[in-house]
């Protein structure tokens, strides 16, 4: 065996290694991309499902909590005593007001929910953000 022909072995030999690892690097990289977003994804996208389902459940007992306080105030001209009246116009007031303030933050959720859904899913079908800016912000010239 001549000096040349063990020198193309050596580098044949060299050339096979790199080439397996970097199949070996290049498939572990195409691997922890394709598991590393799936996990965010569906946890992101499971928050906003939770949130949306949820906000309208309190939106609702915030509505109830509206009617009950209102009837509570209704009831305050049929109080005997003075006392019995302000607690009542005390409650009332106090149920009034934490239920319109719970009302209007069960909206926010659920508005805020659905516009980053929206946004998420319109992201995903390929339209970028830059397209969503520009469509917000009307023709340009």
């Amino acid at each position: 065996m001549s000096m040349q022909e063990f020198e193309q072995e050596e580098r044949k030999q060299v050339e096979q290694r790199e080439g397996h690892q970097a199949g070996y690097v290049g498939s572990y990289e195409v691997e922890r991309q394709k598991i590393q977003p799936y996990g965010g994804k569906w946890r992101g996208s499971a928050l906003h499902i939770v949130v949306t389902v949820l906000a309208p459940i309190g939106f609702v007992l915030s509505t109830m909590g509206i009617v009950g306080a209102a009837l509570v105030l209704a009831s305050t001209s049929h109080a005997e005593s003075l006392l019995e009246n302000r607690v009542l116009i005390v409650g009332g007031v106090l149920g009034l007001v934490g239920s319109i303030l719970t009302l209007l933050v069960f909206v926010a959720m659920f508005v805020v929910a659905l516009v980053l859904l929206a946004r998420r899913v319109a992201l995903r079908k390929g339209a970028g953000s830059a397209s969503l800016r520009r469509g917000s912000l009307g023709k340009r010239r």
